[in-house]
C-alpha cells in the first residue's frame, strides 16, 4: 500500500473541540465512560452559520468526527498494543481504535447537551483541548445500535476499578477551584481517575507521583493497589 498515491485529499476543520482535558494522560479510552467530561465545539468559518445546525437539537447523541492532532508522525505501524489487552497483546491497527493510525482519524459519539449560537455544548467525551472537527453527524439509534453486534476484546465496557481519596489539602483545593468553569471537577477527578488512566504495563509504585491537567489545572495523585490518593490539585 502506498500511502502517498496521486490521489490526497485535504480536509479543512470546521471547529475546535474545548475540552476538560488539557493533556493525553488521563483521558477515557473511549467515549462515554467518564460522563461528567464536558467539552464544547465551536464551529469555525463559514461553517459557523445557524442554517447549519438547523435541527440538530432534536438529536440527543451526534458522531464527532475529528483528528488526533497530536499523534501525526512520519510512519505507522501495522499492529498495536490496545491497553484492553494489557498493553503486551498486538493487534492490527485496523482491529483496534488507536490513535497510531494510518490516517489520525477518530471518531466519537457525544451526548449533545445545548446549542448557543455556533458553539454546541457536549457530554461524556474523549477529546484532547484543541482537538480539530472535521464533521458532526447526527447519532441514528435504528441504524447505529446493533443488538447482536460484538466486539472481540472489547465486548463489554471496562468498569471503574479504583476506589478515590483526596489528601485534606487537595480536598479543600479542589473545591475552592470548583466553579461554572470547572463545573462538577471533583466528580470529574474521581469519575477519571476510577478508570485506571496509567498505563496497562505500568507496575505497582505507591511513591510515584502521576499528574495531568483538568482545565487549567494540575492534577496529582498517588495510586497503591486500587486506592488512589489525590494529592495535590493546583493552578497549573
Amino acid at each position: 500500500m502506498n500511502l502517498e498515491a496521486d490521489s490526497q485529499f485535504a480536509f479543512a476543520p470546521i471547529g475546535t473541540i474545548h475540552s476538560c482535558y488539557g493533556e493525553k494522560f488521563g483521558i477515557p479510552r473511549q467515549p462515554g465512560l467518564v460522563k461528567s467530561a464536558t467539552a464544547t465545539l465551536e464551529l469555525l468559518s463559514p461553517c459557523d452559520t445557524p442554517d447549519a445546525l438547523r435541527g440538530l437539537e432534536a438529536f440527543s447523541h451526534l458522531w464527532i468526527v475529528f483528528v488526533f492532532h497530536q499523534s501525526t508522525y512520519d510512519s505507522w505501524k501495522a499492529t498495536v498494543r490496545p491497553p484492553r489487552l494489557g498493553g503486551n497483546e498486538r493487534v492490527g491497527v485496523f482491529a483496534s481504535r488507536s490513535n497510531f493510525r494510518p490516517n489520525p482519524i477518530g471518531l466519537s459519539v457525544v451526548e449533545l447537551l445545548g446549542i448557543d449560537g455556533s458553539v454546541l455544548k457536549l457530554g461524556g467525551g474523549d477529546f484532547l483541548d484543541g482537538t480539530p472537527v472535521l464533521d458532526i453527524k447526527p447519532y441514528i439509534p435504528y441504524a447505529d445500535r446493533i443488538a447482536e453486534a460484538t466486539g472481540a476484546f472489547a465486548d463489554t465496557a471496562p468498569q471503574p476499578v479504583n476506589t478515590v481519596e483526596f489528601s485534606p489539602e487537595a480536598e479543600h483545593a479542589v473545591q475552592a477551584f470548583e466553579n461554572e468553569s470547572r463545573p462538577a471537577l471533583r466528580k470529574l477527578v474521581c469519575d477519571m481517575l476510577a478508570y485506571n488512566p496509567r498505563p496497562a504495563y505500568q507496575t505497582d509504585d505507591p511513591d510515584r507521583v502521576f499528574g495531568t491537567r483538568i482545565f487549567d489545572l494540575e492534577i496529582r495523585w498517588r495510586q497503591s493497589g486500587a486506592t488512589v490518593e489525590v494529592v495535590q490539585v493546583e493552578q497549573a
